[in-house]
């Protein structure tokens, strides 16, 4: 039934159909054969059932039993579709039957019939042939054998082995068992009682359960016979390299040697050092060398030396023993000062085995026993020890340091003292000179070198010689060089010594003439000013030189000085006393104190020297008089001058004292002033004081200065009353207060008034002013209204506030009244035939009080009449009614107010009553002359007010459409509304209205924009498909919902799920690849766009897309056969199929020199035969692949063929040149072979023809030929060789077939168990890992990058690349490709937008030998 919106139609029935189940479930399967047996497992098969039922059959069901139960159990938990199965868990010796069930989409058929019950156990058969018989050893009577264990045991453990021996050369071989009848436990026998150089055959068999297996022959006829072996010496690879031990450990050097006769064995050691701790042992088999706790000494090559009749061998084995190194060589002193000793010496001999790291040096003092680092990490063999201590006996030695810890000492053998010579003596000064001698005296060395100076040596040189003579030797600073030429002119030296040597010599300055001296006066002041505490006594020297001796005499301030008793002075040669006792700078004691004159004189001249003393006692009074300023009610200043007698010290500070002229104790005032000025504070006013200052130095406190008296009282007065107080600018919370300043400011500035108010109402004077008031003038606020006030004004100075002026009269606070204004801008608003409305607006000034009303007058000549009620109306509007038609009138406006009517207002011209005809007019709101913004879901109303006579007639419209029928839409006289209850983003748009009447038209437009999710995006379309990706393209949304589009989501579902998972949410174009796909799957797309409210909604495409494209062409195209009719192709199927199956292929053929092709085969293999061909004619064929997408490229061959029989050489080309298989495996060699006529084969193995047995077989085929093996041998290993010839040719090839086999170990006593078997390992070298790879091409999530083909292959084709990356900064490597890639350039998708990648690439050739990465591609960001 359909249904529309006016109700439900008529129904349609449908003919009856039964509801069944088109599929019935299958037959049962044939009945199970068992194929395969073993302990645990069997292998059941079983065939398909004869009908599936109409559906494909999609799972057997298994079942088991075991003949001691009754339950049949399942075999299967996995889907099985294969038509045999492999039972496993079986418990070995039980027997069990098999059943199976086929199950298809409409259930489960009936069972099988039952296999036959089946015994779960290995088969058993007779061992295999023992491995690898051979002879050990030989004798005169006896001959040693060992084999291997056999490849096979025939399914039960070998229990022995039979050793059986034969005469050769007998028609009828007679074998006798040598062994016992139960045979041999072991894999080794020695045959005995044989005869002297006899040769026998002998055969070794295996046995099990099931009895004697096939026989192994020992190869050739061994003899019985003595063998003379050399000596050999079987050395262990370790010791073939230089064996490293431990000092403190045992050496054991195991040596195996071999030799008939047993050969004599010598161990020595290099250089024939002694074997005395070594303890060493031979045998027959082996000799060895033990020795215990070694040490560094027994580091060094052992040699080994074997002898026999038969020969000699030696072998060396270097011995390292890993100890602390030896002791260093050769230890000397270098150099030796006198804070520092430099030792050099040589490495040790013996390093202990490893590389010398760093020397120790120490040293100890001669009176101490232990020694004391002095540098633990010396890298030199050479070392300067400083901070000696000077003179000191020292011992040093040194040791060297390996990384096994510290050496032997190398010592010095006798002590060193830190000393050196001496410096020069310092300077030689000539002292005295008569006319027989010299004078000279020196200053000691600067440094004695270490060593106690001895003695000085004093040297002479008479001018005009240019030797230097011992004078004298003394051991003290001075010397007298007697026994002189007169007038002769000398040179002198003089050298220290200690018992290191004799120091450089210091000559004197100038040369020394031998003569009696005259020399003027010259004293030499310490200090050219003395100090003295008072009352203490001073005494000073004065050394002084004159020959001959001069006269002394003192003055002192200008005056000679007279000794006294307590002022003296003296004189001697050399020094002149000057002694002041008990010192004084009192003037009435005669002060010691001032500058004193020395003068010196005699017939070399005269000298006079100053000396300034200084007595240092208490200051003296300041210097007066004390000044006294400032003087207030309770403060002055003092000031004053320093006094001219300091005492010898700085002045630190003063002591300031006052008292009361009415009292004798003086008070402190300040204990420390630090200059000589006080402002002293806090006195009483009108008192008299009298003030003094005492000056205070390091040696006490000084005389005081005293001052004048001085009355306390302050010298200004009050400011006078401020005049002429007016009040001005009244209201009703402020008036303005002004006056004029004082006649008199008491003295001092006037600095503010004070202002006070006094409500008539109150009692109290109140301030007005918090702040200082400085001008003259100020507003007082915050009245009260119509309360009265009365004012005043005081002036305020640095003595205090003055007497305030007289008050004001009372003032009222009131604002002032008058009447209003004329109202403002009166105008006609509308006017009819018999009324006029008029509108205006309020009067600019109310008067200073509220507008009651309005009065409207108006006059149709000149008198006026009043149109209101005499009280005026209240609105600003008036409407004035029953006027005649025609007439015109005037028209004016009062406002009113408590004072009375104002000013009125006219309007400009007369108006005429009449009817009016107008426009029609929308009055919007200015919300909606912008554009209006509104979310979704909630309600949009617009309200315009129209206007407009007559009535207009509304229409409203949305974008030049008539709206839609959720609108709603209310028309009245005098406005229209739109009301949509819950807006979506199909409302957004513009919406206009219309207004119309006789008058005219008016439109308005109002622009809505719904806030939403975008509309779907238009026109998607799939723009590609390839086997792994699609394509989509859109465009924009017609509505993006109020907001840009942000971006685009974009979603895929396969066709067999429900739901849609995202593929890109983060799409900014307008297409999108969407990849990787699963190749062949059906898939559904859609688009989404998102904006900043959300996502919208969705563009689908209606009909699945299926991933495919047209495949690739066809592989290698190659010609298999050729005859003079017939052409056979064949060829490799496409790279890829496009995602959907090849259909079939077409092929075409090309007459050479025409244009067209022709179809000649439609086949679905990969080969074709055309045929019907002419002989002669040359032919061009190419392939195309076809799946349901269409057609592939044609593949074309390279040259054109011609029909003909052909004649190929033969040719033959293995894949690979070894082949290897494990013993007791099958193996099978397929080779390539080809020719035209069909080569005949041939093969061989090591240089013989290759014999067919059961187990080797060769199968030719026309292409091919190959070699089988089965259960392989050992012997089956070697060369074999492939010849294929025909009439054209011929052509060779080898292979080598490579058995592996256990390993065993043999010693003397016979073969031991065998090695687990190794993993089959080709010889082939490593292939070089590919060019670093480069990225090509960058996408928001896709990243191309292409690399270059490894240097070297390896000896066989690069295969394939892997390709691994790594997300930045801390990720691991992963694999990026999970197919192999066979170009130099890959696509890694699925890359997350704006992350950075790293990317390696790794190469594998033909024979699966896989390179090293390649360098990495360094940060790669998909952007």
């Amino acid at each position: 039934m359909a249904v529309n919106k006016y109700g439900v139609g008529e129904a349609l029935e449908s003919d009856p159909t039964i509801a069944d189940n088109p599929y019935v479930p299958p037959d049962p399967p044939q009945t199970p054969e068992i194929t395969a047996v073993t302990k645990d497992s069997i292998v059941v098969c079983w065939g398909a059932p004869a009908h599936n039922g109409g559906s494909e059959i999609t799972n057997y069901g298994i079942e088991r039993r075991d003949r001691l139960s009754l339950r049949w159990v399942k075999c299967n938990k996995k889907k099985v579709t294969d038509l045999h199965f492999k039972v496993t868990g079986l418990v070995p010796g039980h027997e069990y039957e098999f059943r199976v069930f086929a199950e298809n989409a409409a259930g489960i058929s009936a069972p099988s019939g039952s296999s036959p019950f089946t015994k779960a156990s290995d088969a058993l058969f007779k061992p295999g042939p023992p491995g690898n018989p051979r002879i050990l050893d030989t004798t005169s009577s006896s001959i040693t054998l060992a084999w291997n264990r056999p490849l096979y045991d025939g399914g039960s453990e070998v229990t022995g082995y039979i050793v059986e021996t034969c005469l050769p050369g007998t028609e009828e071989e007679e074998w006798k068992i040598v062994t016992p009848k139960e045979g041999l436990k072991g894999t080794s026998f020695t045959i005995t009682n044989l005869k002297e150089n006899q040769e026998y055959k002998i055969n070794v068999s295996a046995m099990n359960s099931e009895g004697v297996g096939e026989a192994a022959a020992v190869p050739g006829t061994p003899k019985a016979e003595e063998r003379l072996i050399a000596p050999e010496i079987d050395l262990d690879a370790d010791l073939r390299k230089i064996v490293n031990i431990r000092a403190c450990n045992t050496l054991r050097l195991f040596v195996p040697i071999r030799g008939r006769p047993t050969p004599e064995v010598k161990w020595a050691r290099e250089n024939d050092e002694p074997l005395d701790r070594a303890t060493i042992e031979n045998t027959s088999s082996f000799t060895s060398l033990v020795i215990g706790n070694v040490n560094r000494f027994d580091s060094g090559k052992y040699n080994l030396t074997v002898e026999n009749s038969s020969g000699s061998k030696t072998v060396s084995v270097t011995v390292r023993v890993l100890d602390t190194p030896g002791a260093p060589q050769n230890l000397k002193i270098s150099q030796v000062t006198k804070e520092s000793v430099t030792l050099i010496w040589e490495p040790p001999i013996n390093d202990g085995g490893t590389k010398i790291k760093n020397y120790v040096v120490e040293k100890r003092e001669a009176t101490r026993k232990a020694y004391a680092t002095v540098n633990a990490l010396c890298h030199k063999t050479t070392w300067t020890i400083d901070q000696l201590q000077e003179g000191c006996n020292y011992y040093f030695r040194v040791l060297a340091e390996n990384e096994y810890g510290i050496g032997l000492p190398i010592e010095t053998g006798e002590s060193v003292k830190v000393s050196e010579k001496p410096l020069p003596p310092r300077k030689v000064i000539l002292q005295d000179v008569t006319k027989t001698s010299v004078t000279l005296s020196w200053e000691k060395p600067e440094h004695d070198g270490g060593s106690r100076v001895v003695a000085y040596v004093v040297e002479i040189q008479p001018k005009g010689s240019d030797k230097w003579s011992q004078s004298v030797i003394v051991k003290v600073p001075e010397a007298v060089i007697s026994g002189l030429n007169t007038g002769e002119e000398y040179m002198f030296r003089v050298s220290a010594r200690n018992e290191k040597g004799t120091s450089d010599p210091r000559q004197i300055g100038v040369p020394v003439i031998v003569k009696d001296l005259v020399i003027a006066p010259s004293a030499k002041l310490l200090f050219s000013t003395y100090t003295v505490l008072a009352e203490k006594d001073l005494t000073i020297d004065i050394p002084y030189i004159a020959r001959p001796k001069a006269a002394v005499s003192w003055v002192k301030d200008g005056a000679p000085l007279k000794r006294t008793s307590r002022v003296n002075f003296s004189s001697t040669d050399t020094l002149l006393s000057l002694v002041i006792k008990e010192a004084t700078r009192d003037d009435a004691k005669l002060a010691d104190g001032g500058l004193y004159t020395l003068l010196l004189k005699n017939p070399g001249g005269e000298k006079g020297v100053q000396v300034n003393i200084c007595v240092l006692d208490k200051p003296g009074a300041p210097e007066g008089p004390v000044t006294i300023t400032g003087v207030t009610c309770d403060q002055c200043c003092l000031s004053w001058k320093a006094p001219k007698q300091d005492g010898g010290s700085k002045i630190t500070h003063y002591i300031v004292e006052r008292r009361e002229t009415s009292r004798l104790i003086w008070t402190l005032v300040e204990p420390k002033v630090p200059i000589e000025y006080l402002k002293v504070t806090k006195l009483l006013e009108g008192n008299e004081y009298i003030f003094r200052v005492m000056p205070v130095n390091k040696f006490g406190v000084g005389e005081a200065l005293q001052s004048d008296p001085v009355v306390i009282k302050d010298p200004f007065t009050l400011p006078d009353a401020p005049k002429a107080v007016e009040v001005s600018n009244v209201k009703k919370d402020s008036m303005v207060l002004t006056w004029e300043a004082p006649t008199s400011d008491g003295g001092t500035p006037i600095t503010g008034y004070v202002i006070e108010k006094h409500d008539k109402e109150g009692v109290r004077w109140t301030r007005c002013n918090r702040q200082t008031v400085t001008d003259l003038t100020f507003k007082v606020t915050g009245l009260l209204e119509g309360h009265l006030y009365e004012f005043r004004v005081a002036a305020e100075n640095g003595v205090g506030v003055g007497e305030p002026s007289s008050a004001t009269v009372y003032y009222k606070a009131l604002d002032p009244v008058f009447k209003p204004g004329p109202p403002n801008n009166p105008k006609v608003t509308d006017t009819t035939k018999s009324s006029v409305s008029l509108a205006w607006g309020k009067p600019m000034h109310d008067g200073g009080c509220e507008i009651q009303g309005y009065i409207v007058e108006f006059s149709p000549a000149d008198e006026w009449a009043m149109c209101t009620p005499p009280s005026g109306v209240k609105l600003t509007r008036f409407i004035v009614e029953n006027l005649k038609e025609k007439q015109e009138y005037k028209f004016r406006v009062c406002a009113i107010n408590k004072v009375g009517v104002g000013e009125p207002a006219d309007l400009p011209d007369p108006i005429l009553p009449e009817d009016k005809a107008e426009e029609p007019d929308l009055d919007i709101d200015p919300e909606f002359r912008k554009l209006a913004i509104i979310k979704a879901g909630r309600p949009l109303r617009v309200f315009i007010p129209i206007r407009g006579r007559p009535v207009p007639q509304i229409k409203w419209e949305k974008d030049e459409c008539p709206l839609k029928e959720t609108v709603q839409v209310e028309v009245t006289s005098s406005h229209t509304s739109l009301v949509i209850d819950k807006v979506s983003r199909v409302d957004s748009g513009k919406y206009t209205v219309f207004a119309e009447n006789s008058a005219g038209v008016k439109s308005a437009t109002i622009s809505v924009k719904v806030l939403d999710t975008p509309s779907a995006p238009v026109n998607l379309k799939v723009v590609e498909i390839t086997k792994e990706n699609v394509t989509l393209s859109w465009e924009p949304p017609a509505l993006d919902g109020g907001a840009k589009i942000k971006n685009y989501i974009v979603e895929k579902r396969e066709t067999t799920r429900k739901t849609f998972s995202a593929v890109v949410t983060n799409c900014h174009k307008l297409s999108w690849k969407i990849e990787p796909l699963q190749e062949g799957c059906s898939y559904y797309f859609r688009v989404l766009a998102e904006n900043e409210h959300g996502i919208g909604l969705p563009a689908d495409i209606t009909e699945s897309i299926k991933v495919s494209e047209v495949p690739q062409c066809p592989g290698k195209l190659s010609i298999v056969d050729v005859t003079k009719k017939s052409v056979s192709l064949a060829w490799e199927k496409p790279v890829h199929d496009g995602g959907s199956r090849i259909i079939q292929y077409l092929v075409e053929v090309q007459v050479k020199g025409q244009d067209k092709w022709s179809v000649c085969a439609n086949v679905k293999t990969l080969e074709a035969v055309v045929s019907n061909l002419n002989p002669g004619e040359e032919y061009i064929f190419r392939v195309i692949a076809i799946n349901e997408k269409g057609k592939s490229d044609p593949r074309a061959l390279a040259v054109p063929v011609q029909t003909k029989d052909l004649v190929i050489e033969p040719d033959v080309r293995p894949a690979f040149s070894n082949y290897s298989v494990l013993v007791g495996k099958d193996l099978q060699v397929e080779i390539p072979v080809s020719g035209r006529p069909k080569p005949k084969v041939a093969w061989t193995k090591d240089g013989a023809a290759l014999k067919f047995t059961t187990r080797v077989n060769i199968n030719n085929t026309p292409t091919s030929t190959i070699l089988s093996i089965k259960e392989a041998a050992r012997e089956d290993g070697g060369m074999y060789g492939i010849n294929v010839s025909n009439s054209a040719g011929q052509k060779d090839a080898t292979i080598e077939i490579i058995t592996l086999d256990k390993v065993y170990a043999e010693n003397i006593v016979g073969i031991g168990r065998c090695s687990k078997l190794s993993e089959g390992y080709v010889a082939r070298d490593p292939c070089d890992p590919p060019g670093t790879p480069e990225a090509v091409h960058v996408s928001k999530s896709s990243i191309t990058i292409q690399w270059t083909k490894p240097e070297y292959d390896g000896g066989s084709s690069i295969t394939g690349y892997n390709v691994e990356k790594r997300d930045l900064p801390e990720g691991r490597w992963t694999k990026a490709s999970f197919t192999n890639i066979i170009e130099t350039q890959f696509t890694i998708t699925g890359l997350t937008e704006g992350a950075k990648y790293d990317f390696r690439v790794i190469a594998k050739n033909a024979v699966g030998t896989i390179s090293k990465p390649s360098y990495n591609s360094g940060p790669i960001a998909a952007l």
